[in-house]
Formats: C-alpha cells, sequence, structure tokens
C-alpha cells in the first residue's frame, strides 16, 4: 500500500501525552457484562502465528531491537521494503539491487552483489525470526520517475535470477550460505496499480498490463518448483478483494489454465474492522478451493490499522492513523485481528511494520524516543499463548470483546480483547471468566494493558466457584494465566 513520505515532517509535530495513548476516558456513564468461559479439554488446532511482521530490526541504528525481536517471540519476517539505516536507505533484497545490470550473465557469480542483503538477513535470522523473502520490487512512489517496477525485459531470466538469490542463501552458492528459508514470495501489489487504473499514468508497483504479471508469476512460479520442488512458492500478495476492483480470479483462472504450482497463497489489507479481515479469509478461501488450490497455505502477508477520516486531506489522514496506530486504541485494534483471525481459515498473519523511525506503520514504538507503545505489550501478550488453542465461548454483552486461549504443560492462557472503533465510548465491560476444572484456591495472573496500563498485573480474587473478574474499558488487552 501507500508508503506516504509525510510520515517525517508529521511525526515531528507535538503529540500530547494523552494523545499518544489513546482518547480520554471519560467518567462511566454504563457498564456491560459478558462471560468467558474457557474448556481447556476441547482442543481447536495449534495457535497460529500471528505475531508475525514485515521487517527486521533496524539493526544499523537501534540493535536493541534484536532483543525486542527475541522477547516478543517473533516467529517470521517478511521482506518487503527492506532497509538498513534509514526511510531512504537501499531497499537491499529487490532483485535490481542484488542484480543491478539486467544485461549481466545470470549464472555467473560476479553479476550479483549480495553483500548488504547479507548483512541483513544474518541479523534477522540471528533474532530468531524465519524469513519470508519476497522476490520482487519495493514500492516507487515518485511521481514521474520510475526505474524498476516495469515488466522484466526477459521473464525467463528473471526466473533465472530469482533461483540464483535461492541458490546463495539456501546453498551456498556464490560465498553463500545454507540457511534453509523455506518461504519464497514473487512480488508485491501488483494489482494496485490496476485497481486505482494508474498503471499507464502513475504507477507504484507493477507499470505494465496485469496479464503480463500473470504471466511472469507462472513462469517463475514454474521455474522454481522444479528446480526446488521442497521449497514454498507462492503470492501474489494482492490487496484488493472487497474494494475497488479484484484481479484474484483472474490470477486463478490463469494459474489453473497453466498448471502453476502455488504453495501459499497471499494478500494484504489495511482496515479498521476485524469482520471484513475474517470475510475476506473466507472469500480467498472460496476461490482457492474453486480453481483447485485448497491445500495451500493462506497468508495475510501486510495488514494494519487504516481508516478514511478526511478524503480532501493527505496530511490530515497520516497523522489520524500514525497516531491511532501508537496510541491503545491501535493496540487494541492488533489484538482484535489477531483473535478474530486465529478462527478464520488463514495460517498466518504480517505485521506491516517493525522498524522503528523508519516507517509510519510501526506501532510497536514511539518514533522520536523507541519507547514502547501500547501495540508492542499486544504483541508481547500473543507470545504468552503457547501450545494448542482451546474452546472459549463469549455470552452476554460481547460484541467487541475478542478472546483466544491456549494450554500448555496443565497451564491455560486466556487473551481477552476489547476493540470498540467508536473513540467516545466510555463504558465498562466485566468480563466473568470461568475455566472448567480450574481449582478455586490456585492463584490466577492477570496482565491488563489499556489507558492506564502497560502490561500491568491486576490482582484477581477468584469466587468460591473459580469465577474471576476483569474489567475491560474501551480498547483494552488483558491476559490471564490460570
Amino acid at each position: 500500500m501507500f508508503r506516504s513520505r509525510f510520515f517525517l515532517i508529521i511525526m515531528a509535530l507535538t503529540i500530547s501525552a494523552g494523545q499518544m495513548f489513546g482518547q480520554k476516558i471519560h467518567p462511566d456513564i454504563s457498564s456491560k457484562t459478558a462471560k468467558a468461559v474457557v474448556d481447556p479439554s476441547v482442543i481447536k488446532g495449534p495457535i497460529k502465528p500471528m505475531n508475525a511482521v514485515n521487517n527486521g530490526p533496524n539493526v544499523a541504528d537501534y540493535a536493541d531491537q534484536m532483543e525486542d525481536f527475541r522477547i516478543l517471540n517473533i516467529p517470521f519476517c517478511r521482506t518487503h521494503d527492506s532497509t538498513i539505516d534509514g526511510y531512504y536507505g537501499y531497499h537491499l533484497v529487490d532483485i535490481s539491487e542484488i542484480f543491478p545490470d539486467f544485461t549481466k550473465d545470470p549464472d555467473k557469480e560476479s553479476s550479483y552483489n549480495f553483500s548488504e542483503t547479507d548483512f541483513f538477513i544474518k541479523n534477522l535470522l540471528d533474532s530468531g525470526a524465519k524469513v519470508m523473502y519476497r522476490l520482487g520490487q519495493s514500492i516507487e512512489t515518485h511521481p514521474t520517475k520510475k526505474y524498476h517496477i516495469y515488466p522484466p525485459k526477459d521473464f525467463k531470466k528473471w526466473a533465472k535470477i530469482c533461483e540464483h538469490v535461492i541458490m546463495h542463501y539456501n546453498e551456498g552458492w556464490a560465498n553463500g550460505f545454507h540457511y534453509d528459508i523455506q518461504y519464497w514470495e514473487i512480488w508485491n501489489e501488483a494489482d494496485l496499480d490496476h485497481a486505482l487504473d494508474q498503471w499507464e499514468t502513475n504507477p507504484f508497483m507493477w507499470a505494465g498490463p496485469i496479464e503480463e504479471f500473470h504471466k511472469l508469476y507462472a513462469i517463475t512460479a514454474k521455474h522454481l518448483k522444479k528446480r526446488f520442488p521442497d521449497l514454498k512458492i507462492g503470492g501474489p500478495s494482492y490487496c484488493r478483494i472487497l474494494r475497488d476492483k479484484t484481479f484474484f480470479p483472474q490470477f486463478f483462472e490463469y494459474m489453473q489454465a497453466n498448471n502453476v504450482p502455488i504453495d501459499f497463497v497471499s494478500w494484504h489489507k489495511y482496515d479498521v474492522d476485524p469482520a471484513y479481515y475474517v470475510q475476506e479469509a473466507y472469500i480467498l478461501r472460496d476461490w482457492m478451493k474453486q480453481y483447485g488450490y485448497e491445500n495451500a497455505e493462506l497468508f495475510l502477508t501486510e495488514w494494519n490499522y487504516w481508516q478514511l477520516k478526511d478524503p480532501g486531506s493527505v496530511s490530515s489522514n497520516e497523522y489520524y492513523n500514525i497516531e491511532t496506530r501508537i496510541n491503545i486504541k491501535g493496540a487494541a485494534f492488533v489484538g482484535a485481528i489477531m483473535c478474530a483471525m486465529q478462527d478464520a481459515p488463514v495460517d498466518m498473519l504480517m505485521y506491516y511494520d517493525f522498524r522503528v523511525n523508519v516507517d509510519s506503520f510501526c506501532g510497536l514504538y514511539d518514533p522520536q524516543t523507541r519507547q514502547h507503545m501500547p501495540t508492542y505489550y499486544t504483541f508481547y501478550a500473543w507470545s504468552k499463548l503457547l501450545g494448542d488453542q482451546c474452546n472459549v465461548s463469549l455470552e452476554g454483552d460481547a460484541d467487541d470483546i475478542y478472546a483466544v486461549a491456549a494450554v500448555k504443560d496443565g497451564k491455560t492462557v486466556l487473551m481477552l480483547t476489547r476493540y470498540n472503533g467508536d473513540n467516545n465510548a466510555c463504558n465498562i465491560t466485566t468480563v466473568n471468566i470461568k475455566v472448567n476444572g480450574y481449582t478455586p484456591g490456585e492463584r490466577v495472573y492477570c496482565h491488563l494493558t489499556d489507558y492506564q496500563h502497560n502490561y500491568t498485573e491486576i490482582p484477581l480474587f477468584p469466587a468460591e466457584d473459580g469465577t474471576v473478574s476483569v474489567k475491560l474499558n474501551n480498547n483494552s488487552i488483558a491476559i490471564v494465566e490460570f
């Protein structure tokens, strides 16, 4: 999606402490009651990697992020728009950076420059995360000059270059490595420019007919899958399903007609309503089944909060969305998406983006001070959900409550998120929690993140029947451990 260059200007504006952490909470005018019943004996499957991200620690400037990656237990990291030292730094994983002269011989080591990409990938893997490598190009938003987003002059040659990138990182070619990177994604958001009818006038990601992208994808996927049958090759990371134009059916039709293997399907979503995210996952699963790709994995490889608040002002929209991502509302949104998508037919989420003071989509840190913001603690809460997902049923006033529970080694952990898009909602919801099999008297731990707390331990006092109660303001995240 569009990465506005207004970021640095906007973030230089003064944001008050109250704004940074969310809307001001007014005195309670009402209260609601919900009930959550957790049954550790009903196993629904594994906890999914809902806490994967785009882009690893910006290690040139913020080496301490390496430790945060480990603390948050980030499982996967996608390499799109990847940089080392700043927003305008090299997009080092791009094919054009690694293979800068397309006239060169793709079989010769001298045609490639892996030095900076090697540094980035090593640091990323050292952080404990696995890599999803995006093969392609980064976004180009300059209004008049484009460089690398045109269709390659030779699709088969481009596929061969991708082959050698994989050889370098998985087979040691060109003084390379044996990293065993499993997931390789072809291109990024080629549909964006076509949905906006700007692929000929001002393209961002693919300056050619969409049919040409389908051809490039097919040639590359078939070539790579033949050469590396055990690796996961997928895409297309399209960003349009429910709104504007969607090119997913045409993509699937072309791949089916040409017998193109697809190991995983990826898409992007920037919105504010968890229901829309879930809906798109089901739509994609239906298409995958219709065209014979029902066994492929489904990944949301980019997502974040985005709302059009002021159609007439780009800067106003940017300011609102940046502010929201780093306050408690943004944190609750992230928790709601993670919880809702755990029960949707999707295999992994990859939050965009993890880089501090590099991209306006990073909600985990204050862009000026690098202080941990509420969304950081949402990610930390999810890292506590280990083992298998068990059943949670919600009753009562639970329309804006999202829940996931996990069980491992006799320990049950429940994550509750209350997310409401209404900034003026000021009531409290009391959630009464009952865990089947819990023995009254055993200690229960609760950590709360809301407008007043950042993963702060809150004392709970179980009732005689073992029920515990947690009070949730609008936009809050609680992790409860039994």
